[in-house]
């Protein structure tokens, strides 16, 4: 079986609502970093994963979470992906 290269792309985002953005508790005097967004100040809202032989996989073959997180739905588990993901998408 050959190696399968799926690409993650990022295309929806919005503020934490939780920090409110900023990245941390709020707090200056205990600055940690917000735990819902880990810092970054977005949440990733849509996602899109590409596929050379498929194309654009749709929706209903992968799931994602608020931290940009991808899990492949009804893929072999005994297939090698490679996963593709941008540097900084949060950037």
């Amino acid at each position: 079986m050959s190696k399968r290269t799926l690409t993650i792309h990022y295309t929806g985002f919005r503020e934490c609502p939780n920090c409110e953005g900023r990245g941390d508790d709020g707090a200056a005097w205990r600055p940690f970093s917000c735990k819902r967004c880990e810092g970054r100040g977005k949440l990733v809202t849509d996602v899109e994963v590409e596929d050379p032989v498929r194309g654009k996989l749709p929706r209903s073959s992968y799931d994602f979470n608020a931290r940009g997180e991808v899990f492949l739905v009804d893929f072999d588990e005994d297939e090698e992906v490679e996963v593709v993901r941008p540097g900084d998408p949060w950037g």
